[in-house]
């Protein structure tokens, strides 16, 4: 089954950490988080910054795979 994700919020205080939530990560059970978390700001800078690019922005908050 692929899991998809889609950020969803209304502009939230700058500071409001967007994550998953925390009932859906399993590190041991092989479904771990696909983005790490980020401020509201943090994503607001990064929309902006892509000028609509190919590249979705959520894209920059992957979690790397190490």
């Amino acid at each position: 089954m692929e899991r998809i994700s889609i950020p969803t919020f209304y502009c939230p205080s700058e500071d409001a950490v967007i994550s998953p939530a925390q009932e859906l990560i399993n590190e041991e059970e092989d479904s771990p988080a696909i983005y790490r978390n980020f401020t509201y700001a943090e994503y607001f800078e990064k929309f902006w910054d892509t000028a609509f690019d190919t590249e979705s922005c959520i894209d920059s908050f992957k979690a790397s795979t190490a």
